[in-house]
């Protein structure tokens, strides 16, 4: 899990799916809409080829997102959700300051006594890949969920002769 993650700016997503496949979902929120956002990723996530057990992953990592979103990028995000090349793909964006360091952020787990830390660690443990871009103007972070018995252009390049 968490093998090809990507950090950087706009244009650093090599080796992640290019386009973006028809939105399933696309909500606004805030810190009162968090339990409506939680149940709208549930019930869109079958509909991007999300298992059922693995729905449950998915609202867990929608929901880090969007409450650091909400704590720490400005006090509300959007959350889009659509399915493309064999991933599953949830993405939070908000207006906030940016990432001091985006490259290091939940590469760690956070001290049992911390009092948070631990959002993007619980991301990066339960998406298969995380994407993250950053920058005064706001962050977005694109965790994707590979599906089951899809062949991806990851695989294809990663295992020549398929």
């Amino acid at each position: 899990m968490g093998s090809r993650d990507q950090v950087g700016p706009a244009g650093a997503e090599a080796g992640l799916p290019r386009s973006r496949g028809p939105i399933a979902l696309d909500q606004a929120f805030d810190r009162q809409g968090l339990v409506a956002l939680r149940a709208a990723v549930a019930a869109h996530g079958a509909g991007v080829g999300v298992p059922p057990g693995r729905v449950d992953d998915l609202v867990v990592l929608a929901h880090e997102l969007a409450s650091n979103a909400v704590r720490h990028g400005g006090g509300r995000g959007r959350l889009q959700l659509w399915r493309v090349d064999g991933f599953a793909c949830c993405e939070v964006s908000d207006d906030g300051p940016g990432l001091a360091d985006p490259e290091g952020i939940g590469r760690q787990r956070a001290p049992l006594a911390a009092s948070d830390g631990r959002g993007l660690w619980i991301v990066r443990q339960l998406a298969d890949e995380v994407r993250v871009r950053t920058g005064p103007g706001g962050t977005v972070v694109t965790a994707l969920l590979r599906l089951p018995n899809q062949v991806s252009q990851l695989d294809q390049v990663s295992q020549p002769g398929r």
